[in-house]
């Protein structure tokens, strides 16, 4: 979910009281940032870039590469700008406009796609097209949400916040047995900006078939076990080419 506007987006994920969230968190960024280690780029992009954790340990793994965060909400956007106000290769921008066409390198858009309607997704897979360079890799991570992992997932959700959406038990069945629950709620993040606050309902398979089309599917590994396969992991990370 989204943070409420009083909260940090770090109390609901890396500072999160459970430990368990805390290092899924922790290995979120680390699994994102893996993926293109071995690169070099001159201009990283973290599309829905959130309060800038990524981008700041993006700034510590290529300190020769300029960074953009783009956050369109603008509580996340002001939460980012303070975390990475010590990082002077970094800059939080709220509007595509400022991104670059065919500059980046490299692309991260993790943890944004489980929260867009179609109409959304359609345009963020555009967006980040457009600003990768020919041949730039793109970098993609979602939640998985049906199967075991949504078992699990709503389990825990039902402990903490029960009476959700994400935690009712006719929800949490749905997805277990790989029907995400339907209508999902829908809510702006920012003017003309629709996006649902809750992961359950995402179905990662259509995502990854649309991304196919787009770009050259180069790798997708689950998380925390890359070995196991996705419908086993709590996450799924995709690295893309632009051909």
């Amino acid at each position: 979910m989204s943070p409420p506007a009083d909260q940090s987006y770090a109390a609901l994920t890396r500072d999160d009281p459970n430990p368990l969230k805390r290092a899924v968190q922790g290995r979120r960024l680390s699994d994102a940032l893996r993926l293109a280690a071995e690169l070099t780029p001159a201009l990283v992009v973290d599309y829905g870039g959130g309060d800038g954790a990524l981008c700041r340990s993006a700034a510590a793994l290529w300190p020769q590469a300029r960074l953009l965060c783009f956050e369109p909400a603008p509580q996340l956007a002001q939460q980012a700008r303070a975390l990475l106000a010590s990082t002077a290769a970094a800059e939080v921008v709220e509007s595509e406009a400022a991104l670059p066409s065919g500059a980046a390198d490299v692309v991260f858009c993790t943890e944004v796609f489980e929260h867009l309607p179609s109409a959304e997704t359609d345009r963020a897979l555009g967006e980040i097209a457009r600003i990768l360079k020919p041949g730039g890799v793109a970098v993609i991570g979602v939640p998985v949400e049906i199967g075991p992992p949504a078992l699990a997932k709503g389990l825990f959700r039902a402990a903490r916040r029960p009476g959700d959406f994400d935690a009712a038990p006719r929800s949490v069945l749905q997805a277990t047995l790989g029907r995400p629950p339907r209508p999902r709620p829908e809510a702006e993040i920012s003017p003309g900006r629709a996006y649902y606050p809750h992961h359950a309902g995402f179905d990662h398979r259509p995502l990854v078939r649309a991304i196919g089309e787009r770009f050259v599917l180069e790798t997708l590994s689950g998380s925390p076990f890359p070995a196991l396969p996705a419908w086993l992991n709590s996450e799924v990370y995709l690295r893309a080419r632009r051909a």
